[in-house]
Order: structure tokens, then sequence, then C-alpha cells
């Protein structure tokens, strides 16, 4: 036998010795118990969490909070899933997280960005700003909410385009949908046009909705009068008070009949017509 045999063989008994392998299968077994630990873990804190919060999985309150919660007690688990694995190969923890730390003030800097996101996002949620499905205005951007989380507040726009914002960039943000919402329609008569006429229909206009659309107005609706003059003409407007998120859909019936209304007066209008919300 050469001696690069012996030496392997030397190496491949050194190896497979049988304290080695008696060790090798405890580890192996004490990782496999600590996966399906924390698997059950997992799973049993999302049925806790789903049970507290309601058994309504539609309502609003449990699709806000499940998910945050549900995600913040899986991190715990599988963090100390991985600190237990570490500690059965018998990996040096304690210097682990010593080095973690010497990581984490290098990236203090980058850290600064995240913790402000996280502190953000727990205000949004604890004091109940916003809520899955509400209708907010995140600066110049409108839209439904769809997720919120402890970093993150992700936004469907009017086109179909998902908006993702970190919440510490937040700098202001309107729900519209609380409480209610107000329909304004503001229509622009030419000047040479019976202003007062005008303001008769549309008062006509606004008292036919109430009746025959009682159930959506939260208080009665309002001709303002002549609110702004334009290069073109009077600024003419009326609102309502309606249910929160029914603002778009009262608004446009309103501009519809007011232009039929006024067309069927013969008062002509402005080509720019708008609805303000």
């Amino acid at each position: 036998m050469s001696y690069l045999a012996q030496i392997g063989h030397q190496l491949q008994r050194a190896l497979l010795s049988p304290e080695d392998i008696a060790a090798a299968i405890e580890a192996v077994m004490w990782l496999l118990v600590i996966a399906v630990c924390a698997w059950l873990a997992v799973r049993l804190t999302h049925i806790l969490v789903h049970r507290a919060l309601g058994r309504d999985e539609a309502s609003v309150q449990h699709r806000t909070f499940a998910p945050v919660v549900a995600g913040l007690m899986r991190f715990v688990i599988i963090f100390v899933a991985v600190v237990l694995a570490l500690g059965t190969l018998h990996v040096d923890v304690t210097a682990l997280l010593a080095s973690a730390g010497v990581v984490g003030v290098a990236l203090d800097f980058g850290a600064q960005y995240l913790v402000r996101d996280v502190l953000a996002g727990f205000s949004l949620l604890s004091e109940g700003i916003v809520q899955i499905g509400d209708i907010v205005r995140v600066d110049a951007d409108t839209g439904t909410v769809e997720r919120i989380g402890l970093r993150i507040l992700q936004i469907r726009k009017a086109n179909g385009e998902l908006l993702t914002i970190p919440n510490g960039q937040i700098g202001r943000i309107g729900n519209l949908s609380r409480d209610f919402g107000v329909a304004m329609v503001r229509i622009t008569v030419p000047y040479r046009a019976d202003i007062a006429k005008a303001l008769e229909v549309l008062r006509t206009v606004a008292a036919e909705w109430a009746d025959s659309e009682s159930a959506e107005a939260v208080a009665p609706p309002i001709v303002n009068g002549a609110v702004d003059v334009a290069d073109t003409g009077v600024v003419l407007q009326m609102s309502v008070r309606v249910p929160p998120g029914r603002q778009w859909a009262v608004g446009a019936e309103l501009r519809q009949r007011a232009l039929t209304a006024l067309s069927a007066a013969g008062i002509p209008i402005d080509s720019r017509v708008a609805v303000t919300l």
C-alpha cells in the first residue's frame, strides 16, 4: 500500500469513527426536531392570531392586522430556530451575534431608514390612520389601500398601478373613506348667460337628485353659487355630503344631470367642465 493510500485510509477511519457518526446522527436529529418545532410554532401562532382578531377573515381589522402580527411572530420564531440550530452545530452564537453587531454599526446609516419606516408603520397601525380598503391620498397619489406593513404601504391607483411607499417617506396622508365624502361639481357658464337662471336650474337638479337618491345623501345638497371666475365665464358649484367613497359616482351623476338640465333650459356652458373632490 502506498504512502498516500495509507494516509487516505487513516483519514477515512478518523472521519468515520463511531463517535463522529453518533455525533452527526444526533446533530441531524436535533436539527429535524428544531425544524419541526419551528414549523408547528409558526402554524400555531398563525391560528392563534387569526382567532384573536375574530372569525370574520374578510373584516377590515382582520385583513389589516393579521398579516403584520403573523409576520412578526414568524420572524421571531425563525430567528430563535436559527440560533438553536447554530448551537446544535457547535457554532459560537455569541461571537456570531457580536459580529452581527459590528456589521450593524457599519450599516447604521441604512438602518436609520429601516427604523424610521417601522416606527411610521407602527404609528399607522396603532392609531388606525388607514385600513385595508380605504381610499387614501399620499402626497400627489390617490388609490385604495391593499396592504399595510410595518415597513411599507401599498395602494392601488385608479389606472391599476400598484404603488409601494415606504412608511417613513409618507409626509402626509389623506383618508377619503372616513365619516363622509363631499361630491363637488363645478360648471363654467359664459358671462353672457343668465347666471341667476343657471343657479336655479342647479337647485332644481340638486333637489330632484336628493328626492330620488335619498340613501346617497348624508346631508341635503347645496348650490354654492358663483364660486370663481375664469377666462371663459363664471364657475358655478354645487356640493353634497355622501357616504365615504361615493363622492366620485355621485359627482359624475350630478354633473350629467346638471349638463342635461342646463342644455334643456337653453343655457350655454363652457366645454371645460370639471368635478372636484
